[in-house]
């Protein structure tokens, strides 16, 4: 219970240090995510030159053409979007994870932030079943689940969603040894959607249905 709840404050203060953005970063083309064998941990000192290189290419989107349209923490949309809803709590806290159907079950720490609940997406993308592979050196995030692939980056708040360079609602962060992605990328990304159970603390995912 003491080391949790010193991790929990752990997590607390570094989220709390965290820059909030209004940009959309991505990687140049040359050092794209789907390129992201490149970026697995060396023992080198290579990794710093590769670092530098990769943010003078970076390129950045500004948020101009934001849609209009109010955002929800649990809706990936796939676009940028600026106005969003309020979010059920507010304060970082240990929550559950299920899902529906199964008896997978997490616990873990949610952080609210800029609008989003961030998850250990490692962690969940392994309860959902899909293959996690998180490369420490460059923090990226790289989860395969049937014929899906997404590749996160801590910094950025692109996606590649199967190849395809995408929005994510905010930017992902590397904290407390896990990369913290916005639950609606991790799930909607891996075909499913969380609900908020107020009574029991609870985020539910069930499948997508078409």
């Amino acid at each position: 219970m003491k080391k949790e709840k010193i991790g929990l404050i752990v997590v607390l203060l570094l989220a709390s240090f965290i820059p909030n953005g209004v940009v959309v970063h991505a990687d140049d083309d040359k050092h794209e995510y789907k390129e992201h064998k490149e970026y697995k941990d060396h023992d080198d000192d290579d990794d710093d030159d590769e670092h530098d290189e990769d943010e003078e290419g970076e390129e950045t989107y500004y948020f101009q053409d934001a849609v209009s349209e109010k955002g929800s923490w649990n809706i990936w949309t796939r676009t940028v979007v600026t106005d969003k809803e309020v979010l059920p709590f507010t304060n970082s806290q240990k929550v559950t994870l299920k899902v529906e159907g199964t008896n997978k079950e997490l616990n873990f720490s949610v952080i609210p932030k800029d609008g989003e609940f961030f998850v250990p997406g490692k962690t969940v993308a392994q309860v959902l079943g899909a293959k996690a592979t998180f490369y420490k050196e460059s923090k990226i995030l790289a989860i395969q689940f049937q014929d899906n692939e997404l590749l996160f980056r801590a910094g950025t708040n692109v996606v590649y969603d199967n190849n395809v360079k995408t929005p994510s609602p905010a930017q992902a962060f590397y904290v407390n040894e896990e990369l913290y992605v916005p639950i609606s990328t991790i799930t909607n990304g891996l075909g499913y959607i969380a609900e908020w159970q107020e009574s029991n603390q609870t985020f539910v995912c069930q499948p997508i249905t078409n």
